[in-house]
């Protein structure tokens, strides 16, 4: 299948550059409790999250391509096959567009998790308590579902209903 090619909406590039913003400040959170606490290891965390973000966003530069070449390698929400036809090809092709607006906000919430993943175990160690705090980070995971939801509901809204 041909789709006419969008570029991302502008949320989606904000929240691109949201995600990478808070993943350079974990690297710097890193560079800080690294002094103190001398852990090279703290580096992974940025590092990790760096290089998912990096094949969201390939995946995201790339998602036309990847459809139309390897459609099985896509994991498209149903919604996309339920778009009439009768929308016209377009609106298929702003609505796929959409879609990935969803792995933007993927990113920027990846981001927030280094960096308050970084923050509390640096933290910790250096206080000398071992445990690192989860409520903020299952509060980051709430908010990415429920904001995901709220993104594919913004879709089906519009081109499906």
């Amino acid at each position: 299948m041909k789709l006419k090619r969008y570029g991302l909406e502008a949320v989606a590039k904000i929240l691109i550059f949201v995600g990478f913003l808070f993943v350079l400040f974990s690297w710097a959170a890193s560079a800080y409790y690294l002094g103190p606490i001398g852990k090279f290891a703290l580096f992974l965390v940025p590092l990790i999250f760096t290089c998912v973000l990096a094949v969201l966003l390939l995946v995201i530069r790339y998602r036309y391509t990847l459809f139309e070449g390897y459609p099985y390698l896509m994991s498209l929400p149903s919604l996309f096959y339920h778009i009439k036809e009768r929308k016209g090809s377009d609106n298929r092709g702003i609505a796929f567009s959409m879609i990935f607006t969803v792995h933007a906000l993927v990113i920027a919430f990846l981001g927030i998790m280094s960096l308050v993943l970084v923050v509390s175990i640096g933290s910790s160690i250096r206080s000398g308590m071992a445990s690192v705090i989860l409520y903020p980070y299952l509060l980051i995971i709430a908010i990415l579902i429920v904001s995901v939801l709220l993104q594919y509901r913004r879709i089906y809204i519009r081109f499906v209903k």
